[in-house]
């Protein structure tokens, strides 16, 4: 990652989040409609389990259009369970966000891919900055003003499409086989490992075949 540019998250992405006065009352929440509402407690494998999620009439979903989803969103829970991340690969109706999550938005996805960035975001590097950055105490919230300045690696465009398209080889491979604890050792250690950063918990030997980027898991252990 030495060799890679790093830029601050302002200037890749936009972040939006349900401002105090737009917040929801439960009484507004609906069983069915044409508008899905999404929370953090939606969030599922990386995604969103939009089976389960609520949702709001027209006006509600109109009232701010920064915070309407669409595919390439990125979203990061702000309050409660802090740096909880999914991404919007498709939507089967419009969408917006309750209060607590932050829309992000690549600026220009021909320079950045979303799906890069979201799975940078969703390693441990965002939260450790957050805690470095504390003024101390429990962090309770994730403020815009700290995401802004947080340094985001910016290789080449291929670069960045070759380490999506091998992490999603590895998320297909442990879904397939329902290993839970190993997806998050897994996951954990070739995150670091994509973003060449030192760990000694567990070992992954990995073979890559290059016409679709296949990833054959050979061992995952302690």
């Amino acid at each position: 990652m030495s060799n890679w540019e790093q830029r601050k998250l302002a200037s890749l992405a936009t972040m939006n989040a349900r401002i105090g006065w737009q917040n929801l009352r439960t009484s507004e929440f609906l069983d069915s409609g044409d508008y899905l509402l999404i929370t953090g407690v939606d969030f599922k494998s990386g995604g969103v389990d939009l089976e389960h999620c609520k949702f709001v009439d027209e006006r509600r979903y109109e009232q701010d259009k920064k915070i309407q989803l669409s595919e390439g969103s990125i979203l990061l829970t702000k309050d409660g369970t802090l740096g909880k991340v999914a991404f919007i690969k498709s939507l089967p109706k419009p969408a917006t966000l309750n209060a607590g999550v932050f829309n992000i938005r690549v600026i220009n996805p021909e320079k950045l891919s979303p799906k890069f960035l979201y799975i940078y975001l969703s390693g441990p590097f965002l939260m450790d900055y957050v805690a470095k950055t504390s003024t101390g105490g429990t962090i309770q919230h994730l403020n815009q003003s700290v995401l802004r300045d947080f340094l985001v690696p910016y290789p080449k465009f291929e670069e960045q499409e070759k380490i999506s398209s091998i992490l999603d080889g590895v998320n297909q491979i442990i879904t397939l086989h329902q290993k839970k604890l190993c997806y998050k050792r897994l996951k954990c250690k070739i995150n670091l490992t994509m973003f060449a950063l030192e760990t000694h918990f567990y070992h992954v030997d990995f073979n890559l075949v290059s016409k679709g980027s296949r990833l054959n898991i050979m061992q995952c252990v302690d």
